[in-house]
């Protein structure tokens, strides 16, 4: 119970001087105030020497009633705690909006300061802010605590401590046993630990390719082929374009993994690179398995010159163009590889072919080493055609790695030399002698409506005799010591080592005994026709803009920014608890009308009760007024600390 007033204790009894606010003190002595072990003394001021006149006066009460108007005004209405929850709100809002205008956007190059430091500094003031708020009201929870009923004395320094800190809010939430409003501001002190870093981790940088207008992007594409080497016989046989040859034979004998003889010519400044849809006239190769179709016969060796009169003969033919492979039954002679380049008419598969179809026959097991007989031998038969279409793609270079991804193929043409065309002689003899190619495509797939393709027929002729000399051959093997690679009769070209290399090389990207070899290997030839076809302009001018070169976007990395919005939870949650903190404070002073002191430890010193219900209490607005006159200082006193 709140002490009697008109009980009166002695100076003894009374841990406070008896002397009351409303007494005259005298000015020649100072007045000293004990609470047990505090001492308080009061300095009265020094009287004027003058006494002052009433206007000056009077101005003097005026400014010293309109300052405790003003403090009366801040604290009544929590002016600067509202104000700097409303501070730390706008921080957060400029936080995300900053950081939403730079989402996905490129890095700012701002002269003096990056965005990680702006809101770093957005955090700091956001953080400082709402710790200011949540502090100011944990301290008026405290008077609000003592003011609803009668509390453990220890329960002041935890209210106390919260406000400052980690450990004195863990050890507020543990005193009220998660049952009070405070441990709301206490919860939102200790995630505020992590206010900074999680604003840090909202932002992410990564590289980004963008446009860069000042570089250079051109690809190789041709709309036609019309490029040989020099002929012979007056235009009876063409000699292929060299670069086309080499590309061929790197293909087939270079292992070279990276395969640079299947990627068009491209300038690339940037080493990244895109173009859009490109169409180009190119090569692809078609293969079928025709092992079914293959005619075996084992039969017994008689008249024979060479001494093998008695021995079993297994032979493989393919129909229609005879193409042949045999050995003598557990003996080392034999002829188990034979490829041959055929017209169309006798092929299998592809007959209509524009270039000559290829087959080959192996057996399954083919090596130097291999014996074989008439019930182990199995054989392959593989035809293929090289067949030139129009292919739309989009293309990319990322780190000078060049790569397609096709739009369309188109494969119909047509010929000058082709029978029932509707087109008088007259007219056709002022068309050059060609395939055309009429795709139905427009910018989509790169081409402006009727654009025409074209290979002429004197490369068309160049690459029919180099595939016959190239792909036509037998391995022929008298013993495991002696080995030919038969090329036909043409001989122009390097079919001895094409034959050893699908008999024993290693070709690139295939396996060495693969039964599909062959396949494999008219793939890389198709990718070393079509890198020709497409640079045979550009390696004619070397001036891209002449050669007419697809021209695309050349692409730089920048950084860009990405925002991870996931990480504003906790500085969100760490406001709203501030601000629930901050007004559920302001509710429940009013409830229990707990004067306004905060975190104002004045107040502490004018509130003490002594051991016998006596007490020198302080009213809410007149704890101004009690200090004004008040100067002290902290010593010792027989053992005890005193502030007097």
């Amino acid at each position: 119970m709140p002490p009697d007033r008109r009980t009166e204790a002695s100076p003894s009894d009374s841990p406070i001087s008896s002397v009351h606010s409303h007494e005259h003190i005298s000015q020649s002595q100072d007045h000293i105030l004990y609470a047990d072990g505090l001492r308080l003394t009061f300095h009265p001021p020094v009287p004027p020497t003058q006494n002052p006149s009433p206007e000056i006066r009077e101005k003097s009460n005026q400014r010293r009633n309109s300052g405790r108007s003003i403090w009366t005004l801040n604290s009544d209405w929590y002016v600067w705690e509202v104000l700097a929850v409303i501070l730390s709100a706008a921080t957060l809002i400029a936080i995300i909006v900053i950081l939403a205008k730079f989402d996905r956007q490129p890095q700012p190059t701002w002269k003096h300061v990056s965005l990680n430091s702006v809101i770093s500094w957005l955090s700091t003031i956001s953080k400082g802010c709402v710790l200011y708020a949540i502090s100011e009201a944990l301290g008026q929870l405290k008077w609000v605590w003592f003011a609803q009923e009668t509390r453990p004395l220890l329960n002041l320094r935890a209210f106390d401590s919260a406000s400052r800190g980690l450990y004195g809010s863990g050890e507020l939430i543990w005193t009220l046993r998660f049952r009070h409003f405070a441990v709301w501001g206490s919860l939102a002190v200790i995630l505020a630990l992590a206010f900074d870093p999680f604003t840090q981790n909202l932002i992410h940088y990564f590289p980004n390719l963008v446009v860069d207008s000042s570089q250079r992007a051109f690809l190789a594409n041709s709309t036609y082929y019309n490029t040989t080497g020099p002929p012979i016989q007056d235009y009876a046989l063409v000699w292929v374009d060299p670069s086309l040859k080499a590309n061929v034979y790197n293909s087939l004998f270079n292992n070279d993994q990276s395969k640079p003889w299947a990627t068009p010519k491209y300038i690339c400044d940037t080493s990244n690179c895109t173009w859009g849809p490109t169409a180009a006239i190119e090569v692809r190769a078609r293969c079928s398995n025709v092992t079914d179709l293959l005619n075996t016969t084992c039969t017994t060796v008689t008249n024979n010159f060479s001494g093998y009169d008695g021995t079993t003969n297994c032979t493989a033919t393919l129909p229609l163009a005879n193409t042949t492979a045999w050995f003598l039954s557990g003996m080392d002679v034999l002829q188990p590889l034979s490829v041959a380049t055929v017209h169309a008419s006798t092929a299998l598969i592809y007959k209509n072919a524009t270039l000559p179809p290829i087959q080959m026959i192996s057996p399954t097991n083919l090596s130097m080493n291999t014996t074989f007989t008439e019930n182990t031998a199995k054989w392959h038969a593989t035809e293929c055609s090289i067949q030139p279409i129009i292919h739309s793609f989009n293309a990319t270079v990322i780190n000078n790695i060049y790569n397609e991804t096709t739009i369309a193929t188109w494969e119909t043409s047509w010929a000058t030399w082709d029978r029932d065309l509707n087109i008088s002689d007259s007219e056709l003899q002022k068309i050059p002698a060609g395939m055309y190619f009429n795709p139905p495509w427009g910018l989509e797939q790169g081409i402006t409506p009727n654009t025409s393709f074209m290979l002429s027929s004197v490369a068309a002729s160049s690459l029919d005799t180099f595939f016959q000399g190239l792909f036509t051959g037998v391995w022929f093997m008298r013993s495991m010591y002696s080995s030919s690679f038969i090329p036909s009769t043409l001989g122009m070209y390097g079919a001895p080592d094409f034959i050893q290399a699908m008999a024993i090389g290693n070709i690139t990207g295939c396996d060495v005994g693969s039964t599909d070899k062959l396949q494999c290997a008219m793939e890389n030839v198709a990718a070393a026709v079509t890198k020709s076809f497409r640079d045979s302009v550009f390696i004619a001018d070397s001036d891209p803009v002449s050669a007419s070169m697809a021209v695309g976007k050349a692409m730089a990395s920048m950084t860009y920014v990405e925002v991870r919005w996931q990480w504003i939870v906790l500085p969100g949650l760490v406001w709203v608890l501030g601000a629930v903190t901050l007004v559920g404070s302001m509710w429940k002073s009013r409830g229990v009308r707990a004067p306004k002191w905060r975190n104002d430890p004045v107040p502490l010193l004018f509130l003490f009760r002594g051991q016998r219900e006596n007490a020198v209490g302080v009213a809410e607005r007149e704890v101004e007024e009690k200090v004004e006159g008040l100067r002290v200082r902290l010593y010792e006193s027989g053992g005890r600390m005193a502030l007097g």
